[in-house]
Parts: structure tokens; C-alpha cells; sequence
């Protein structure tokens, strides 16, 4: 699914159903693990929102995202232990980039998933980034099994994790928000290797 997300970066964080996301997910993330000393890769970090969240609790986070504009908004927030990539999450990049010398203890991917053409491959670049015994744990919007227009069913979240992988898969129906589509429900997919 293509889209041009430089053209949203400067306003991003204006829309509050974005930042309610973002709040809601980094409340789930708490709930679910510890932050304290992780190596977290942050995979379509969009301007940082949950970088920023993160950044005061992890050891050092690398946050991924393909729009220039949007690692433009994450730079102005000036974090210390936050690496910003501009790029797409390929086989490549992990083999040349110095920021993924290194193996992740958690991937977190905040309304990604549901974006990426090739979320198969993805998710088993993600698998091999992690760490044994790490986590990946992602949001999307949840849609009916005929309507996967913009986000993903369950289905498809525990067939993807289970192709690349992971085990001990889970969804949760982890939270709604009100947008100006109307409610909307947030699914949230974890693996663990």
C-alpha cells in the first residue's frame, strides 16, 4: 500500500486520535514488559511519539521509519539514546546499516502492519532481529476478515506471526479510538521468539 507520508509529518501529531494511539499503545506495552535496559527497535516510528515515550526506559532504541519528513519531526525531539533510520525494513538494510549490528530484546511497530505490502517478509526480517526469547509486539486497526482495506484481522496477525516463527502468538482486542471514521478497535499482535 503506497502512500506519501512526508506530506503528514509536520501536522502529525496534532490529530489527538494519533496521540491517543500512541498513549494507549505505550500503556499497553507497559503492562505487557519492561522496558528497563531493552535494545528496542521501533519499526515506522513516524515522528517518535513512541520513541519519546519509550526513550527515558530503554538502554538505546533504533527508530525505523521510510518518510524522511517524519524522522525530520523525531529529530526535533532531540533524544539521546534514539537512533533515527530513514529507510524501508529490507535484508538489505539490516546487512549494511551499522544500527542493526546488533540483535533487538523488542520490536514494537505502533499502526505499521497494517500498511506494509509485504508483511510476510517483514515479519520474518523482524524475527531475525530479535534477540532469543525477544518480543514483537504490534498495533493496528482491527478489520473484519472482508475489509482489509487498512489494517488487519486476526487471522491474518496470528497466520503472519505464526509464518515467521514466532511462538506463543497472541491478539488482543487491546483498545478502541474515536476517529473521524467513528470508533474504531486496535488489535494488538505479539510474538515472541
Amino acid at each position: 500500500m503506497a502512500q506519501n507520508w512526508d506530506e503528514y509529518a509536520a501536522s502529525w501529531e496534532q490529530d489527538e486520535a494519533t496521540v491517543v494511539f500512541a498513549n494507549n499503545v505505550f500503556e499497553q506495552l507497559n503492562k505487557l514488559t519492561s522496558l528497563e535496559g531493552k535494545h528496542v527497535l521501533d519499526f515506522g516510528c513516524g515522528t517518535g511519539l513512541l520513541s519519546q515515550w519509550m526513550s527515558p526506559l530503554a538502554k538505546d532504541i533504533v527508530s525505523l521509519d521510510s518518510s524522511e519528513a517524519m524522522i525530520e519531526e523525531l529529530d526535533k525531539k532531540e533524544l539521546a539514546n534514539v537512533e533515527p533510520v530513514v529507510d524501508h525494513l529490507t535484508r538489505g538494510l539490516v546487512a549494511q546499516h551499522p544500527a542493526f549490528r546488533k540483535q533487538f530484546d523488542l520490536v514494537v511497530a505502533s499502526s505499521v502492519c497494517g500498511y506494509v505490502a509485504n508483511l510476510d517478509e517483514v515479519a520474518e526480517i523482524i524475527y531475525s532481529l530479535l534477540d532469543e526469547g525477544g518480543l514483537f509486539v504490534h498495533w493496528d486497526w482491527l478489520v473484519a476478515e472482508d475489509d482489509p482495506e487498512f489494517g488487519l484481522s486476526e487471522s491474518e496477525v496470528k497466520l503472519t506471526l505464526t509464518k515467521a516463527g514466532f511462538n506463543d502468538v497472541e491478539t488482543v482486542t487491546a483498545f478502541e479510538v474515536t476517529t473521524p471514521h467513528g470508533v474504531m478497535p486496535v488489535i494488538m499482535g505479539i510474538g515472541r521468539k
